[in-house]
């Protein structure tokens, strides 16, 4: 029987021990080798209101952790002969006639579709600003009436949650069954994950599953409720540490699946300028230390989670947090280092801040409307698209690299003092960002240009630009309460949008668009939805 020495699993406590609390929420951790637990810890408060503790038996949301499950979903009809990877979503969802039935299965399981989604990109308008329980089916209502995609499917990577709720919809039009009985038939039951459901709305309740906790500014939490009725396939699956254990060892022993569906699980996306990335089926493969990992981390408003499989070495980390002020992929990694610790290469070096004063500041790319951020943070390089997310930059050869959220990146700069602009390639394909120029302008020297009404071009949705106590925002009109978002002048131009989800940050960019030098719309765009057009009635 293999089990941990007294000194690894102190160590481990060690790494666990800022998390004990008894006025926090916190952490369950699982850790197995070779199928066989080796490691179960539970700390802080499931629920803060109760007064009660986690346990290993507590369930958790896992998040984005179930796009794999949706993805072994999509293979085991693909094995039934009842869907095809190369065909169009739209063959299989009628409804879809715009440019979101356009992508293929394998372009929405490889987040390749350039699919737009309105929950994550244009409810903050659709909803008047207060963010209520959207009702199941209106997502995709709503998202069946974009004009545009984010880019031509194939093309590029962004990450995207609609994509998987279309999964999610193709697999119970096919199987005649609800996503929530496919998994429990399919892949629950088989494996035992009898502790395991697809809980798609956090307005019901379900016995033994925490509170979500989301951490206020004062240090308070309040609770974490998903502003969506169907949280499917892309991340409505409740779990333990136990049963992700199991997964886990599914990912490595492949008892459910052919030889052929693991082949495609795990081939990197190629897009159609010859780049590849590194995201497969709902699992990221990738390599820690020069050791192969497979992965995938998740989130919802206040629950965290992450799952690492090192196939080579059987060893399998689940980690799940009932709290938004929480890293479970930074200490599953340590927890592999420590346990791996034989067998891990040197550490990833990040790029350094110091004498890259030069570098600091913002860049934009006319073509793209994309805003580039350089910044250091605790004496380490990071970089941002469009507000966030930020990702740690490292060196190679004179090149930055980095993994962002819009692909894989790579950078190069000139010289100079400042930097004038960086060469960036983003899944392959090259642009010149250019950097703006400080201190940027006033809100006040702004304001005549840009103040009005606009509207979201399809949607018709009014918002409203105004100048309060000298400075901007977008006025959401909102018909029960004010709801004004900030906006933050970079340049003549480019703008940040500064908004939150139940206390959950949410930033973006606002770019200009102007023509015989008035204002004549602008394009709204995050991490996940890139311009999204308003234009001035």
């Amino acid at each position: 029987m293999k089990t941990l020495s007294p000194e690894l699993t102190a160590q481990l406590d060690q790494l666990l021990e800022p998390s004990r609390r008894s006025d926090e929420p916190g952490y369950v951790v699982g850790v197995a080798r070779d199928g066989q637990a080796l490691y179960r810890r539970a700390t802080g408060l499931a629920s803060i209101e109760l007064n009660v503790g986690n346990t290993p038996a507590t369930r958790m949301r896992i998040g984005s952790v179930s796009k794999q499950f949706t993805g072994l979903a999509v293979m085991l009809l693909v094995e039934d002969s009842k869907l095809e990877l190369e065909r169009p979503v739209r063959d299989y969802l009628g409804d879809l006639d715009g440019p979101n039935g356009r992508p293929t299965l394998r372009q929405l399981l490889n987040h390749a579709g350039g699919v737009r989604d309105a929950l994550e990109g244009a409810a903050f308008f659709l909803t008047e600003g207060l963010f209520p329980q959207i009702p199941a089916g209106v997502t995709h209502q709503w998202s069946s009436r974009f004009s545009e995609g984010n880019f031509a499917p194939g093309e590029r990577w962004c990450y995207s949650n609609y994509g998987y709720m279309l999964l999610s919809l193709v697999i119970e039009k096919v199987s005649g069954l609800s996503l929530a009985e496919f998994f429990r038939r399919r892949l629950f039951e088989p494996l035992g994950m009898v502790d395991s459901e697809l809980f798609p709305n956090d307005m019901q309740l379900s016995p033994g599953l925490a509170t979500s906790h989301i951490r206020q500014a004062d240090g308070r939490y309040r609770r974490g409720i998903y502003p969506s009725e169907e949280l499917v396939g892309g991340g409505g699956i409740v779990s333990t540490v136990d049963d992700m254990l199991r997964w886990s060892a599914n990912l490595r022993e492949r008892r459910l699946g052919t030889p052929a569906t693991w082949a495609e699980m795990l081939r990197p996306p190629r897009f159609s300028n010859g780049s590849e990335h590194h995201y497969g089926f709902g699992i990221m493969c990738q390599q820690h230390r020069g050791l192969d990992l497979l992965w995938h981390a998740g989130s919802t408003l206040g629950s965290t989670a992450t799952l690492l499989c090192f196939p080579t070495q059987g060893l399998d980390i689940a980690i799940m947090a009932n709290r938004s002020d929480s890293d479970p992929t930074g200490l599953a990694l340590r927890i592999a280092d420590a346990v791996l610790a034989d067998c891990v290469g040197p550490p990833k070096r990040h790029a350094e801040a110091a004498g890259r004063e030069a570098l600091m500041g913002h860049y934009y790319s006319p073509a793209s409307r994309r805003l580039l951020s350089m910044r250091a943070h605790e004496g380490r390089l990071l970089c941002a698209f469009n507000a966030i997310p930020e990702c740690l930059l490292r060196e190679e050869d004179g090149v930055l690299l980095g993994d962002t959220g819009a692909g894989a990146l790579s950078l190069r700069h000139g010289a100079g003092s400042p930097v004038t602009h960086l060469e960036a390639q983003l899944c392959g394909y090259p642009e010149t960002y250019a950097r703006l120029a400080e201190p940027p302008p006033e809100a006040t020297e702004l304001a005549g240009a840009l103040l009005g009404e606009y509207r979201m071009t399809d949607f018709g949705t009014p918002v409203e630009i105004i100048l309060e106590q000298g400075r901007l925002y977008i006025d959401l009109r909102s018909r029960y309460r004010p709801c004004r978002v900030a906006l933050t002048p970079l340049s003549g131009d480019v703008l940040v949008y500064n908004a939150s989800i139940g206390g959950t940050p949410v930033q973006g960019t606002i770019t200009l668009d102007r023509h015989d030098g008035r204002v004549s719309g602008f394009f709204f765009n995050t991490q996940k939805t890139w311009n999204l057009r308003f234009t001035r009635p």
